[in-house]
């Protein structure tokens, strides 16, 4: 988590290629949430990018807050409301860990909460201290959204598939460079975690893997998130990521970047492709709901 609080870190990179969430996923989560719509606090936000569109989305809400740790997220978050204050006006954006909500303490509406939401970022929490911190901010019946993505998948190039793979974890690419044990828990898409039924119930937890969504349509799955890039814009997502981050550090003076190393193996498996091809790609996607116990 670390990685993303540094001063260096590119916030406004990471923010123009992180991949959005569908609409017909929003439709799910409002479906679920039951009661009043009038306060979602949208933890570890990043640069907003779920916050944003939860203001959309979800617009019977009349407050979004959005909270991360790293104060470059939030500057980021806040640059990008500013665009569009009137559009983004019931957003607020504040720094927080994710186990407090003592920013509330001012609110009339402190521990009267409607939805806490949590979207790729959990991997990096104490959980059993977040779903306390979450059950004593919720009302009862407000709603635990969590939701979120592990590794991606080239539906139509399945030979990269492995060599992303390689690219993430071999001991000579990124492996040793993500901060651990997040990275795994993040990619197994936190199926090892699980809600304490001492605070929720009406638990809906959904995966999906990669043979469920081969020759998917986007309706066919409400959580179908997909982007088509071409190579060259591959490389800015993965320079994106805090991994790449890491070994960029490590090896300043590399004659070669390794994701210029990847889209050279892409090429040599595919001489069909270039730099300018486009690709899709697929992620493994999840979402975990649960309501606070009256």
């Amino acid at each position: 988590m670390s990685t993303f609080s540094a001063q260096d870190f590119n916030a406004q990179r990471y923010f123009s290629v992180r991949p959005t969430y569908p609409d017909s996923f929003y439709n799910v989560l409002n479906a679920y949430h039951k009661g009043p719509q009038e306060l979602v606090v949208d933890v570890g936000c990043g640069p907003g990018t779920a916050t944003f569109q939860l203001s959309e989305q979800l617009d019977s809400f009349q407050r979004v807050i959005g909270t991360d740790l790293s104060p470059t997220m939030i500057e980021s978050a806040r640059s990008f409301q500013k665009q569009d204050p009137q559009k983004y006006s019931r957003i607020s954006f504040e720094q927080s860990p994710a186990e407090s909500f003592e920013f509330l303490k001012t609110c009339s509406n402190k521990q009267k909460c409607d939805m806490v939401t949590a979207v790729e970022c959990v991997h990096w929490f104490n959980f059993a201290k977040f779903q306390e911190s979450v059950a004593n901010t919720l009302r009862p019946g407000g709603t635990l959204a969590i939701w979120g993505y592990g590794d991606f998948f080239f539906p139509d190039y399945p030979l990269l598939t492995a060599e992303i793979d390689k690219l993430s974890y071999a001991d000579d690419k990124l492996g040793p460079y993500w901060q651990q044990p997040g990275r795994r828990i993040a990619c197994e898409m936190l199926k090892e975690l699980h809600f304490d039924s001492k605070w929720f119930q009406d638990v809906e937890e959904v995966y999906f893997y990669e043979d469920d969504l081969k020759d998917k349509n986007p309706g066919d799955i409400p959580l179908f998130m997909y982007q088509k890039l071409t190579l060259a814009q591959l490389k800015e997502y993965i320079k994106s990521w805090s991994g790449h981050h890491s070994w960029k550090k490590d090896n300043p003076n590399a004659e070669k970047d390794i994701t210029d190393a990847f889209v050279e193996r892409a090429i040599e498996l595919y001489p069909q492709l270039n730099e300018k091809s486009e690709l899709q790609i697929t992620w493994r996607t999840f979402w975990m709901f649960a309501r606070r116990r009256h």
